[in-house]
């Protein structure tokens, strides 16, 4: 008879009261001022693209989740954040059955194919954006300003690709990038608002500050050295981080649980890789914004960054078999 094996998990073994229904809760109050400003700024547009994609994300949830025989559990709330956080990072003119796509291939491409919620190797909603990004690249840049007086219809990281280093801050006050009233995606416009919500997701403890922290430090780093080697030419690092999707990715994307590494070296590697690529992406590539796609290449390295360990104490006795 073989003898039972005595298996001792790694600590904490106190529940901590948190659940998935909670923080999905935490992450839609934290985000919803950001998404509700832009929908302020832009009108029914992007409450059309907010609406369209929250509920299409949780109608394919339970569509797909019955169809594989499995429990639906729209219930915890993690298709209606994957609505919203897809809504957050899409212009507000886009057609709504673009949107329906978008979300089956987030649902159904980034979480139920793999197994469900926590077997995704990749970020579903980002997923979904790089999809939409390729294959509709016009629809995706098609904007509309925000109500009131503006200099430009267009995006402050635009501009600065089309027009250069010379004339952003003509055109743009950091007063207008804090608040968020330039032209841009639904919920990446008020950094003031997104910066609050991601304090607020750091004190309710659904991430640590180390992704964030890094992601934004490797968007200060490469984007002022490049500033201190030719000013003329490359934007300086106060602009990118209140311009684009800067705070969205560091505080609401980057952060994804299942996507990042779980360990506190790692989580800083992996943040500042994301913004670093999100500087090199804006400074040389075809995009104008490189936020996104950094997360979701950065994110592609986890398993990884998860090799690297904190050093475990003591050792492990050989006992003798009997």
């Amino acid at each position: 008879m073989k003898a039972p094996e005595l298996v001792v998990s790694a600590t904490p073994h106190i529940h901590s009261g948190n659940s998935v229904q909670k923080m999905m809760l935490n992450i839609i109050i934290a985000l919803l001022p950001a998404v509700a400003i832009g929908i302020y700024f832009y009108g029914m547009g992007a409450l059309v693209v907010a609406a369209v994609s929250v509920v299409s994300a949780a109608a394919w949830q339970a569509i797909l989740q019955k169809m594989m025989g499995r429990k639906v559990t729209i219930n915890d709330l993690t298709a209606v954040v994957s609505g919203l956080l897809f809504a957050a990072i899409l212009p507000p003119t886009l057609p709504w059955w673009m949107i329906v796509i978008a979300t089956l291939i987030m649902i159904l491409l980034g979480k139920e194919i793999y197994g469900g919620l926590g077997c995704n190797p990749f970020n579903g909603v980002l997923v979904a954006y790089v999809a939409l990004k390729i294959s509709y690249p016009e629809a995706m840049i098609t904007w509309t300003p925000p109500a009131g007086d503006i200099m430009t219809e267009l995006p402050p990281l635009q501009v600065l690709r089309d027009e250069g280093v010379g004339v952003i801050w003509e055109y743009f006050t950091v007063k207008d990038l804090v608040i968020g009233k330039v032209a841009g995606t639904i919920g990446e416009g008020s950094k003031m608002l997104l910066l609050i919500g991601g304090l607020f997701l750091l004190l309710r403890r659904n991430f640590s500050w180390h992704i964030p922290a890094g992601f934004l430090a490797g968007i200060v780093i490469l984007s002022g050295i490049l500033w201190m080697a030719n000013a003329e030419k490359y934007a300086s690092p106060l602009f990118h981080l209140l311009t684009g999707g800067s705070l969205l990715a560091a505080f609401f994307l980057a952060t994804d649980s299942t996507t990042s590494p779980v360990t506190p070296m790692g989580m800083v590697l992996s943040g500042l890789l994301g913004g670093m690529l999100a500087v090199v992406i804006r400074a040389w590539s075809q995009w104008e914004d490189g936020a996104y796609f950094a997360v979701f290449m950065a994110s592609t390295l986890t398993p990884l960054l998860d090799y690297i360990k904190p050093r475990v104490y003591g050792r492990v006795k050989a006992s003798a078999s009997s």
